[in-house]
């Protein structure tokens, strides 16, 4: 039976490593002359794609709990200072959105390695396929389950808009919407 190691977090450039390709295409070939399934290498390869995408999101917000409590703490201060009626304060609004705007963009550069990681998955899972297809003489591969349909969630392929569900967050991006207008909260997204 082949062993999938788990997805490594060094995939990169979207593209599969010589090495990561041969594995894929010797356990295709050696599951096919056993006459396993292909099912189970989906499985096992979904499994460690979710533990990359895990191991990426905790350090992804390990390295950024400075900013988030940032952002939360400049909400709560924005929350306080523009639900009074003579409440006006330009500075901190302005520092607000651009500390949103700045998770924003590394959320969705985070985002972008976890899809990066998941079409290498994929890949690796059509390299095992194709030499499955041939080592049984098949004209078409196994059908297998994409590891994408099995691990990906909205968080990865949603807004960026992670940690930034706390009440005091949420009405502060409501004020920043009300006052700079839809158009340039829509922007930093």
């Amino acid at each position: 039976m082949s062993e999938v190691r788990s997805v490594p977090a060094d995939y990169g450039r979207s593209r599969l490593t010589v090495r990561t390709r041969w594995r894929a295409t010797r356990c295709g070939r050696r599951d096919s002359h056993a006459g396993i399934g292909a099912g189970h290498y989906a499985q096992e390869l979904a499994g460690g794609l979710a533990t990359a995408l895990g191991e990426l999101r905790s350090g992804f917000t390990t390295r950024h709990a400075a900013l988030i409590d940032r952002v939360r703490e400049e909400a709560a201060r924005i929350v306080t200072e523009y639900d009074r009626p003579d409440g006006d304060a330009p500075a901190a609004l302005a520092r607000f959105g651009g500390w949103v705007s700045q998770w924003r963009t590394e959320v969705s550069a985070c985002q972008q390695r976890g899809l990066a990681l998941t079409a290498c998955a994929e890949q690796e899972l059509a390299h095992y396929r194709a030499a499955y297809a041939r080592a049984a003489r098949q004209e078409e591969p196994p059908a297998a389950q994409s590891p994408r349909d099995a691990v990906l969630d909205g968080s990865w392929t949603g807004g960026p808009d992670w940690s930034l569900d706390d009440p005091s967050v949420r009405r502060a991006l409501q004020i920043l919407e009300q006052r700079l207008g839809p158009a340039a909260t829509q922007a930093g997204r």
